[in-house]
């Protein structure tokens, strides 16, 4: 963070249970407010930074698979803030990518705070005033500057399914995503078919993209196959 390094500019995605897009921690003017800040800090100006605009989703919606899953599909759905400037539910093959229709849990949340939630956040002082505060260390995410790009993939329908992770990963690719968190553990399964690794891996490894994938959180792929 001293020298810079708080993500701005980069791309975020978040393969899990998908994101409680109201968090504080997510909130647009504040991450906008902290990116400013950061900014000047480096003598940079916002516009510096590539950041995802609905313009962007636009050029790339008929490449994307969420296009198929939705007829219809627009840029602006999937835009929803410049902290989150994509969300889609891959399983559920709509829009919701909150943990209110579900029973999978706020896992994706989580992980999604570890990552990037916010520097700041809005509090009232005794007035009733609202400031931005600086988040405690530990709270703030290791990215605050980063945006979010969110891949709902277990959802109301169960999950998750390997169709909706390699599709979502394909977005992602598609999306220019610099960096792919898949927190999944070894029951969302594993495959060595050829076409896959042929396919969208082989584009991954030939990218500059880094997927940070969960190996045995969940027990071992082997256990209980003797």
């Amino acid at each position: 963070w001293a020298d810079g390094y708080t993500g701005a500019g980069s791309r975020v995605a978040i393969i899990d249970t998908g994101l409680d897009i109201d968090h504080p921690s997510f909130d647009e003017s504040a991450f906008l407010y902290g990116l400013e800040r950061s900014a000047a800090r480096f003598g940079k100006q916002v516009s510096d930074y590539d950041l995802m605009t609905e313009e962007d989703i636009t050029k790339v919606l008929p490449r994307l698979h969420a296009s198929e899953r939705m007829s219809g599909l627009t840029a602006d759905e999937l835009y929803r803030t410049a902290k989150i400037p994509y969300a889609f539910n891959y399983i559920d093959e709509d829009l919701d990518v909150t943990h209110d229709n579900d029973a999978q849990g706020d896992h994706g949340t989580h992980v999604a705070g570890i990552a990037t939630a916010n520097t700041y956040v809005w509090t009232k002082d005794a007035d009733g005033d609202l400031h931005a505060a600086r988040q405690k260390n530990g709270v703030a995410g290791v990215a605050p500057d980063a945006q979010l790009l969110i891949m709902k993939v277990f959802g109301s329908n169960g999950g998750a399914y390997f169709d909706d992770i390699l599709a979502a990963l394909e977005d992602c690719y598609v999306l220019n995503a610099d960096v792919v968190n898949m927190s999944l553990g070894t029951p969302a399964g594993f495959s060595s078919v050829s076409s896959y690794i042929d396919g969208i891996f082989s584009r991954i490894l030939d990218s500059d993209m880094v997927v940070a994938v969960a190996a045995g959180n969940s027990a071992s792929a082997a256990s209980m196959n003797g």
